[in-house]
């Protein structure tokens, strides 16, 4: 199917010009629920002990989650005439934050040995729940709002906010870990958000990738 897409020119234009492209925010977002929904499935079949699957997740989690406060939330605070309904939907984002946050190290205490191990399955769930939600509230809310509010080159730094702290090696991982399970007809897309050399790292990354014992 993919053979059948027209390469872009260029990410994040059309032929009417520059425009915001969320897809990459959209492959990090499908990459967390498909790792919340491991998460909860090997909380209550397995021993509760961490994994790499877990360290993927709360690494590119952490990744992800600073990319937005230090650049997605102060781009839409200087938006133009933001508005107080904007200025508050900010403030609730950054909350939101601060409780993954802390669920996620709830879950890690209980998976190294500070916490209960007998309520790993209890927390992994909240946390899904809590991060589901809110992956939801951004989907839903936020992305709508940068067409008009954001400028392609700000979304643009954004996105590389989001790959810029892994390097070129764990970039080829981070892409491994958001193409596992995504739909063919989007990998394309997910790929031409990276350097040409991170795509070529992956290429001898990917097969070990798929093949190791993640949860």
């Amino acid at each position: 199917m993919s053979s059948t897409v027209p390469p872009r020119a260029h990410p994040g234009r059309t032929g009417r010009g520059p425009r915001v492209d969320p897809v990459l925010i959209h492959a990090v977002h499908h990459a967390l629920r498909r790792d919340l929904r491991a998460l909860v499935v090997w909380a209550r079949t397995s021993v509760p002990v961490a994994t790499p699957g877990w360290t993927d997740f709360c690494r590119y989690l952490t990744v992800h989650h600073e990319a937005e406060d230090t650049v997605l939330w102060p781009l839409l605070r200087a938006a133009a005439d933001p508005g107080p309904g904007l200025r508050r939907l900010v403030i609730a984002f950054e909350d939101e934050h601060r409780h993954v946050a802390e669920l996620v190290a709830t879950v890690d205490d209980c998976l190294s040995g500070r916490g209960p191990a007998s309520r790993t399955l209890e927390h992994a769930t909240r946390l899904a729940a809590t991060l589901t939600a809110h992956l939801h509230h951004e989907e839903t809310t936020v992305l709508p709002l940068v067409a008009n509010l954001v400028k392609p080159g700000d979304w643009a730094h954004f996105d590389i906010a989001q790959r810029q702290p892994l390097g070129l090696g764990s970039g080829a991982a981070f892409l491994s870990w958001l193409l596992e399970g995504l739909p063919p007809d989007r990998e394309a897309a997910v790929r031409s958000q990276f350097p040409p050399a991170v795509r070529l790292a992956h290429r001898a990354l990917r097969a070990r990738h798929t093949r190791r014992v993640r949860w």
